[in-house]
């Protein structure tokens, strides 16, 4: 009797108290567990939200570098810069473009700047030529002391000092003499040069600067914090945008001169937010300035994609996420509490920041010093 008992007693399984013993110790180990499975993924994904933030801004920096170290090529001419050039395409003219290597147009109130790098596309030659006959602004020819390096479809800017700039393409090298054909064939050449060059036309002496296609890329930050980039297509007259980063939030940019007494040494001692009188002209951004822009300073801010969880006030545990100063530079504090395109942003303080910032020589212009 006693051993039949035993074995019943062996096989009658947990008592109520001890499965709720278990349940309970197996929820405590599941909570635990969950805990820093949270907190460690929380982590995780920080990491990985901060170093996306490296990648992107040193993406865009690198583009953008990478450019104004090519800005101005082409433009051989340092008493040029500034021209005004008139243009036309299928006879409706175009907006007035400056001829400037690198042009900063800066965001109001501390918004991103826009950068926009001018040059030319030439692969072999790149030199300016001289008009030795008098070139009327009905004429369709225009004769030369050379045609190195000129090609058919070729965009050129014409120069003479004290008138506006056109640009024109070629449309035809004649053999026998040394001269270049700018007819309407091209969309860039309207009949009889109406509108676009100066009433006289240009004299012997003047100067025609090649710059194939026309390169101008324009760096911007739209309001989803994208770093944009338009790049200028001649041949159909339009530009095409694409996406470079996303997660900028702010792009500024400083103009580096040289302001020593002529000729000065090609080394940056000003830095401006706008074009400034570096030669004492009494025109400012005149060709004398233009010409001492040896350098760029640029800083590029990105924001990490996670917006970390905020506070029940609102504000983010600054312990574990942002600084609660905001990201600087050696032109001063970026401001991150707007957004690119003004409107506030209250949790700007949730993102952590990375700031990028160089100086680009513009080394065309150093080039010429040499």
């Amino acid at each position: 009797m006693f051993p039949h008992q035993n074995i019943r007693r062996s096989n009658s399984g947990f008592s109520l108290v001890e499965i709720m013993i278990g349940i309970g110790l197996g929820l405590a180990s599941l909570i635990i567990i969950l805990q820093i499975f949270s907190v460690f993924e929380g982590q995780k994904r920080t990491t990985t939200s901060g170093a996306d933030a490296q990648v992107n801004g040193g993406v865009a920096l690198f583009s953008i570098e990478r450019d104004v170290r090519m800005a101005g090529y082409g433009v051989n001419v340092p008493a040029a810069f500034g021209c005004t050039v008139n243009s036309s395409y299928n006879g409706i003219n175009q907006p007035v473009l400056s001829l400037m290597p690198v042009t900063i147009i800066k965001g109001i109130n501390g918004l991103p700047d826009v950068v926009k790098i001018l040059s030319s596309s030439k692969d072999n030659w790149s030199i300016p030529a001289r008009i030795i006959v008098d070139h009327p602004a009905p004429a369709s020819n225009v004769f030369l002391n050379t045609t190195l390096g000129i090609a058919v479809n070729d965009l050129m800017v014409a120069y003479e000092a004290g008138k506006d700039c056109t640009l024109l393409q070629v449309t035809g090298i004649p053999s026998g003499n040394v001269q270049i054909h700018h007819q309407n064939t091209s969309p860039w050449n309207p009949p009889g040069g109406q509108n676009i060059f100066p009433a006289a036309g240009y004299s012997a002496g003047a100067m025609l600067l090649n710059l194939g296609a026309l390169v101008i890329r324009t760096y911007s930050v739209n309001a989803q914090s994208d770093m944009l980039l338009s790049d200028f297509v001649s041949a159909t007259n339009t530009s095409i945008v694409q996406t470079l980063a996303p997660n900028i939030v702010n792009l500024q940019a400083q103009y580096g001169f040289d302001t020593r007494t002529s000729p000065g040494d090609a080394r940056t001692d000003t830095w401006s937010d706008t074009m400034i009188d570096a030669d004492s002209s009494t025109v400012i951004g005149d060709s004398g300035d233009i010409s001492r822009l040896y350098a760029v300073r640029l800083a590029v801010a990105a924001r990490s994609a996670l917006l970390e969880k905020p506070k029940p006030d609102g504000t983010c545990d600054i312990t574990t996420t942002t600084s609660a100063n905001m990201p600087v530079w050696s032109g001063g504090t970026i401001d991150v509490s707007k957004n690119p395109d003004g409107t506030a942003n209250a949790s700007w303080t949730c993102y952590r920041y990375k700031v990028f910032e160089t100086v680009i020589p513009v080394r065309n212009s150093i080039w010429r010093e040499k």
